[in-house]
């Protein structure tokens, strides 16, 4: 199964890859784990969420299939995802996953790593090419991420709405 460290905190992999002892932080990418988190932690304080994510003190869970249509994928889910990356990325191990681990946990870190200019922000296959020979070669994304990916490189937007308080997504 897959599973890589990129950055200094940052693991990448599948729900059963978990190599770290005890990672400080977890993003899991997966209608099914929002559907548990919903359920199991929505009437505790210091909860944030809708109908697109559950974050709690150290788990993020996205509502986001792995779909082969493009119109399932929208900046504002990954951006969810690149604000809890961003917030807790210094002074946490940080374990990110969707089943597989190698759709859209995968391309989630790789707007991750456009957006903090680790890599080339000028040219979509050149990133892409170098995500995969420097950082993680198990990427396989489906018809639908990959059309998003392309078409919305740099993630200018994505790298925008990151930038707002959990309040203000929840209302997005």
């Amino acid at each position: 199964m897959p599973f890589a460290q990129i950055t200094k905190n940052l693991y990448l992999g599948d729900q059963f890859s978990n190599k770290l002892d005890q990672p400080n932080m977890e993003l899991k990418i997966s209608n099914m784990y929002y559907d548990i988190f919903k359920k199991n932690y929505s009437n505790e304080s210091n909860v944030f969420y809708n109908d697109y994510f559950v974050k709690t003190k150290n788990k993020l869970a996205l509502n986001l299939l792995d779909s082969h249509d493009p119109d399932d994928f929208n900046d504002y889910k990954f951006a969810l995802a690149i604000k809890f990356i961003n917030e807790n990325i210094k002074d946490n191990l940080i374990y990110t996953h969707c089943q597989l681990g190698v759709s859209r946990s995968a391309s989630t870190i790789f707007i991750y790593l456009v957006i903090c200019k680790i890599l080339n922000q000028n040219n979509f296959e050149v990133a892409l090419n170098e995500y995969i020979k420097k950082f993680y070669p198990y990427i396989k994304v489906n018809y639908g991420i990959y059309k998003y990916l392309k078409n919305n490189f740099p993630y200018t937007n994505v790298e925008k709405i990151s930038k707002m308080t959990w309040g203000d997504l929840i209302e997005y």
